[in-house]
């Protein structure tokens, strides 16, 4: 396809996170969500690329907000601002754990988001970073069969498919068995064209299938023809490809753990880029190369705290060694 307008465009709800540290007594605003550390790692990763976002906030919206993009090329013109309030979280970090809580969302995605401004799409590589159940199964329905879309390979982070909210706004597995079978059948509908992200705990959830079986889990997930990422944390990931058995890839060590908040937004936007690049070299061997590049460059995102810590490819090059590898 020879009218790409950008190499990769993020969707999904910005956030406004405070941010509660009881270790250092501390708490501050930050900007987040995936679009945030997506594009961030996308750009400081190879500032070259044309990058885009389509987000929605609430008219409570301050443009102040959007500062950390003023010396990037990322573009911004896709934010539709609609509505009173804007997807907020208080995200309280105590000990190793974290709680979230939804203060406020902004509205759903519908698919006529994509279709403006008109010189947005097609891109390459399209990442969904669905972070409060933003995105309705007639909005990824309509996205996998949109003429604007179908020729893009898609990334998707599946928690906020998944989350719900108590009365209270604490995030909760959703207990609707319907959102499961509408999972795989996205899945399926995608098939080749979607490389599917989900945690440890997620993948079980999505599968219904216990603690000890998570290789199983990774199977059941890449029955759909889908790429399949499911992740451990410090012990790395499991990665399913169609027609291939199960990789293990191990994790590469950081310098410090500040900070896991947007590493996987970050290993999805390096793996997409770096996919759309040369679309016929996309081998096996290829992705497989790739996913250690991503893998390198979520380690440096876990160093700092916020949306920081992101580096470019040769930094991230010279971490891909067998001895920073996390046994």
């Amino acid at each position: 396809m020879k009218d790409w307008k950008k190499d990769i465009v993020f969707i999904g709800h910005f956030a406004l996170d405070n941010i509660i540290v009881r270790s250092r007594n501390s708490n501050s605003q930050s900007l987040g969500g995936g679009v945030t550390y997506g594009s961030l790692s996308a750009y400081h990763y190879d500032p070259k690329a044309n990058i885009g976002i389509i987000s929605i906030v609430g008219k409570d919206f301050d443009n102040e907000n959007l500062s950390i993009f003023n010396d990037t090329n990322i573009d911004l013109r896709g934010i539709i601002r609609e509505g009173k309030e804007t997807t907020k979280y208080l995200i309280d970090y105590h000990g190793n754990e974290r709680d979230l809580r939804l203060i406020s969302k902004a509205r759903n995605f519908d698919i006529q988001d994509i279709e403006l401004p008109q010189d947005f799409l097609p891109a390459k590589a399209i990442h969904l970073t669905p972070i409060a159940d933003e995105f309705p199964s007639d909005f990824l329905n309509k996205l996998a069969d949109h003429s604007i879309t179908n020729n893009s390979i898609i990334g998707i982070d599946v928690q906020g498919l998944i989350r719900d909210f108590d009365d209270e706004g604490n995030i909760i597995i959703k207990k609707n068995n319907a959102i499961r079978p509408l999972i795989f059948k996205m899945l399926q509908k995608f098939g080749s064209r979607m490389f599917f992200k989900a945690s440890d705990k997620e993948a079980l959830a999505v599968t219904q299938l216990e603690q000890n079986e998570l290789i199983e889990a990774t199977e059941l997930l890449g029955e759909t023809g889908a790429y399949i990422f499911t992740t451990l944390g410090d012990k790395g990931l499991y990665f399913k490809a169609p027609g291939h058995p199960i990789f293990h890839f191990n994790a590469y060590s950081p310098t410090k753990c500040e900070d896991e908040t947007g590493a996987g937004d970050c290993f999805m936007a390096i793996l997409l880029l770096e996919l759309s690049i040369k679309p016929e070299e996309r081998t096996f061997e290829k992705i497989t190369e790739i996913i250690k590049i991503a893998s390198a460059g979520s380690s440096f995102l876990i160093e700092e705290n916020g949306p920081k810590g992101f580096q470019s490819k040769g930094i991230i090059l010279s971490r891909i060694n067998p001895e920073n590898e996390i046994i």
